[in-house]
């Protein structure tokens, strides 16, 4: 038998099986054993199903021990329960005492406590209780699927909106501003410069950016960072030797990208601990060579 709430249906079956069989009929047939979502689903199936002497199987037992929604295999949570006063007890009282109950049953049009639930021994005989789901495999584009009494709705993904997650939120193209002496490159995973998108930042050779990491849209539509400049990369500051000098072209800085300094020493010394005379400031930042020294030159006397 089954009953319909919009797009979500019910049903149940016309013979008593063990909680396994009522599972593996309720997963052939429809979707699967009733996963209880509030209690305006309890209503409603109370007062729709027929009354049964042995009750109904719904879609919770436990999963090492633990109480588990088995169509999700998520965790029962306090706040999800509906247990039945002294409930679960594990069958410590009366004919079930001493036998595990690790399935769960549910009372319908009981005369005390009617909707909640009891743990029970899953060989036991009972009614299946299946359900249809209303969620389809694109009913949310871009979120989860919620089933509801009356239908579904779209738990959307961060960054994204609309009644089937169908929007993705965007950032402002303009804050994208190309930094002087640099470039940016922008990918997009959900549309241009939506949600997820990241823009790269790079830089001319000579100049290092102020802030390596890259612009991701997030889902408040603002972007991550504020765009990176380039800045002209700097050498360590050189000093002449002792015993010389030093002579520095500095086309776009002290010290800078292109820089070059010329060492020559005073009479009598000659440059040493370095291959050149001549120090470039390379892009990476370092000079090109070692800082040369000035030592004296040999004196040789005849005998």
């Amino acid at each position: 038998m089954w009953t319909s709430v919009d797009c979500w249906s019910y049903f149940y079956s016309n013979s008593t099986m063990n909680w396994q069989q009522a599972r593996d009929w309720c997963q052939e047939s429809y979707t699967d054993m009733v996963a209880i979502q509030n209690q305006e689903e309890i209503e409603h199936l109370n007062s729709w199903l027929p009354k049964k002497s042995t009750y109904y199987w719904i879609g919770i037992r436990k999963v090492k021990n633990v109480w588990t929604w088995v169509g999700t295999n998520k965790t029962l949570t306090a706040e999800a329960t509906n247990w039945a006063i002294g409930e679960p007890n594990n069958g410590k009282n009366g004919r079930s005492a001493g036998v595990n109950e690790d399935c769960v049953e549910m009372y319908i049009k009981r005369n005390a406590q009617a909707g909640k639930w009891n743990d029970e021994r899953c060989g036991k005989l009972k009614t299946a209780l299946c359900y249809t789901a209303a969620c389809k495999n694109d009913s949310c584009l871009h979120g989860d699927c919620v089933e509801t009494i009356n239908s579904h709705k779209c738990d959307c993904f961060e960054g994204f909106y609309g009644e089937r997650c169908e929007h993705v939120v965007k950032c402002n193209k303009e804050e994208v501003t190309v930094p002087d002496k640099g470039s940016v490159n922008c990918t997009h995973k959900y549309g241009d410069f939506s949600y997820d998108s990241s823009c790269q930042y790079s830089c001319e050779e000579g100049y290092k950016l102020n802030m390596s990491r890259p612009l991701t849209c997030t889902a408040s539509t603002q972007w991550s960072e504020q765009p990176p400049t380039c800045e002209l990369v700097q050498c360590p500051e050189l000093s002449s030797p002792a015993r010389g000098s030093m002579n520095c072209t500095d086309p776009l800085g002290p010290s800078s990208y292109q820089s070059t300094c010329v060492f020559t020493c005073d009479e009598g010394y000659v440059l040493a601990d370095s291959p050149s005379n001549t120090l470039l400031c390379e892009g990476s930042g370092f000079w090109n060579a070692s800082q040369p020294t000035c030592v004296g030159t040999p004196t040789f006397e005849c005998f």
